[in-house]
């Protein structure tokens, strides 16, 4: 029997049809290898940080804390307080646990810019932002712990904050906002100031309002000649303003380092994947974590999409009205300023109530 033409079309629009299906799954499986390989490769190049760096020995942290104090200047307007003996391990704070297993629809972030120029070790921490994104509410917190704050450092003399960094890295961090404030932590990002610097000259400047105070100090011991209003500002002024302190308050400063922050984020949701692609490769290998690259992937396509229509909320830890601040006599001939006496279950409510996913 002979196969009719319509019959002879029908098996040519077959194979051609086959055949074109599979030149799209075959770049479909190209394109996926390829999105896989640019991915793995720009996460090789971050810095990966194994959980059990090092730590200081405890003379050695003593060593460190002393020269720090001995280069600060008591602040004059405020009181020195009562003499204190450091507290033991057991006596200097809050001991209740943070939460151990996965908080459901919360995942925090610590961003910790290391106050360390190039060619150096590791140093203090400079500044401590907690990122909680906050599934449940579409709600991005930016809460920043204060440096200065006098805490429990587990294992270690209790001293300001900004040691734990030092002492032990990441996870004595990490450890030392469970102790003191319930925090818990899932991951860590580490930048310090000479890519800060670079991050923000490779976005081409944060754009941010300055009042003529503000400009003075940056402009001071510089050829800059900035002005009160929004300003663009490169990497080196955006570090400059970010670390503004003595012209009002550390919690002034903090809450500028969350304002260039937000900046950063408005750029980046501004750009498109082609714009992206050139700073990807550049960023990638400026930052240090303690995350695996399949912890990043997974955190990626989770979390990123978040930052488009999220609701950001700022907080700072201590809270004010929940610390007394002065200057106080750690040891004989010894003071600065610190946050002393800090009332940790008022900061700790206050933290819950950022975790909370209901």
């Amino acid at each position: 029997m002979k196969k009719s033409k319509t019959d002879g079309k029908s098996s040519r629009w077959k194979r051609t049809a086959l055949i074109i299906l599979c030149v799209i799954l075959a770049l479909v499986l190209l394109a996926t290898v390829a999105v896989y390989w640019y991915v793995d490769r720009l996460l090789g190049k971050i810095q990966y940080v194994d959980p059990s760096e090092a730590t200081l020995s405890t003379e050695e942290a003593v060593i460190l804390q002393t020269e720090d104090l001995e280069t600060m200047d008591p602040t004059e307007d405020l009181p020195l307080l009562d003499p204190i003996t450091i507290p033991t391990e057991e006596t200097a704070a809050p001991t209740e646990p943070a939460p151990t297993e996965p908080m459901g629809d919360i995942v925090n972030i610590l961003l910790i810019g290391q106050d360390r120029r190039e060619g150096e070790g590791r140093s203090r921490s400079d500044s401590t932002i907690l990122v909680t994104f906050n599934k449940t509410t579409g709600t991005i917190s930016l809460t920043s712990f204060m440096r200065d704050a006098y805490v429990q450092i587990p294992g270690y003399s209790n001293f300001k904050l900004n040691h734990a960094f030092q002492c032990g890295g990441m996870s004595l961090l990490n450890e030392t906002l469970a102790v003191n404030y319930g925090v818990p932590v899932d991951g860590d990002v580490v930048v310090d100031f000479f890519q800060f610097k670079k991050l923000i000259d490779l976005l081409g400047g944060v754009e941010v309002t300055l009042t003529q105070k503000e400009a003075d100090s940056i402009n001071a011991d510089s050829p800059w000649n900035l002005k009160a209003g929004r300003q663009i500002l490169d990497g080196p002024k955006a570090l400059k303003y970010s670390r503004i302190r003595y012209l009002d308050s550390d919690y002034r400063r903090a809450e500028r380092q969350r304002t260039v922050l937000l900046a950063l984020v408005d750029k980046i949701k501004g750009l498109s994947v082609i714009e992206m692609m050139p700073i990807l490769e550049e960023v990638m290998g400026m930052v240090s974590t303690n995350m695996s690259k399949d912890q990043i992937i997974s955190l990626a396509v989770e979390l990123f999409p978040m930052l488009t229509s999220a609701k950001f909320e700022q907080h700072q830890i201590p809270t004010p009205g929940t610390f007394k601040g002065g200057n106080v006599q750690v040891r004989p001939g010894l003071k600065g300023w610190f946050q002393y006496d800090i009332d940790f279950e008022a900061n700790r409510k206050l933290l819950r109530e950022i975790f909370d996913a209901d």
